[in-house]
């Protein structure tokens, strides 16, 4: 089992006003935050290999033959979590001891005002990237499938299942950026 950290290591990933806040944050700014180690998160998991902006992994919270766990750093500071399996980020978390909050930014109790706008103006856009990453995603396994339409091959009731899950990820994703149902 990991030691525990006496020192956080700087978020991977942070950009603009997020790693000024952090920036500030070890020039002694009160109002700035103490970003979530990713290397924690990772050196808990099984089988990481670097992927894109992140890094995939062997999800914890299920048996997992193959990488479906995504980690990644977002622009505000925080560590995302995504298991393409379905798992919830919950219980992804508790399989490695970690609670939610552990991946979010610390929080000075004296922010100002203004940090903590910038910070939801950054956790936004954050989802919204996120949330097009899924669509993008999502959007490839629609486009081979309609290749095979086209072709004239039938799909078989796996590829069915998985285009109706590709179709409930976009909704999904599409909701969680404020679209309409």
């Amino acid at each position: 089992m990991p030691q525990p950290e006496t020192q956080k290591a700087p978020a991977r990933g942070l950009s603009g006003a997020a790693s000024t806040l952090v920036k500030a944050q070890a020039n002694g700014n009160a109002g700035a935050l103490q970003p979530p180690s990713i290397d924690l998160v990772l050196s808990r998991l099984d089988k990481v290999r670097p992927y894109g902006k992140g890094y995939t992994a062997r999800c914890p919270a299920h048996e997992d033959r193959t990488a479906s766990l995504s980690v990644t750093a977002g622009d505000d500071g925080r560590l995302l979590l995504h298991c393409f399996a379905g798992c919830s980020v919950h219980d992804v978390v508790g399989a490695i001891g970690l609670t939610i909050s552990d991946l979010f930014p610390r929080r000075l109790a004296d922010a100002t005002p203004e940090a903590r706008k910038e910070l939801h103006s950054l956790a936004i856009r954050s989802q919204v990237r996120a949330a097009g990453n899924v669509i993008d995603h999502e959007a490839g396994v629609v486009l081979i499938a309609a290749g095979d339409v086209h072709r004239g091959r039938t799909l078989a009731d796996a590829d069915h299942a998985r285009l109706a899950l590709a179709v409930e990820r976009i909704r999904a994703a599409k909701v969680a950026i404020g679209g309409i149902r």
